[in-house]
């Protein structure tokens, strides 16, 4: 679930689980629409926190809506190009 939009315009959010993306890793969001790829895994290594890149830096009210969101990492697709 996305926490914050960091100041950089990336998506810091938290894993819910015991899995959690590495770095390059494809996110995307409920309905599947990519959003980005991990570029930061921080925090504590029970439940860490990660950052996501976007493919572009959301508006204000974009990163406002971001927020509360849920995402999904694509444990399949580890550092796909695209």
């Amino acid at each position: 679930m996305v926490h914050a939009v960091g100041p950089t315009g990336q998506l810091i959010a938290r894993t819910s689980g015991e899995r959690f993306p590495t770095e390059g890793t494809v996110v995307v969001d409920a309905t599947g629409r990519y959003r980005g790829r991990v570029t930061r895994v921080f925090g504590p290594v029970a439940r860490p926190y990660f950052a996501v890149r976007l493919r572009r830096t959301p508006n204000p009210a974009e990163g406002v809506a971001l927020v509360g969101q849920p995402l999904v990492a694509e444990f399949g697709r580890p550092h796909a190009t695209g």
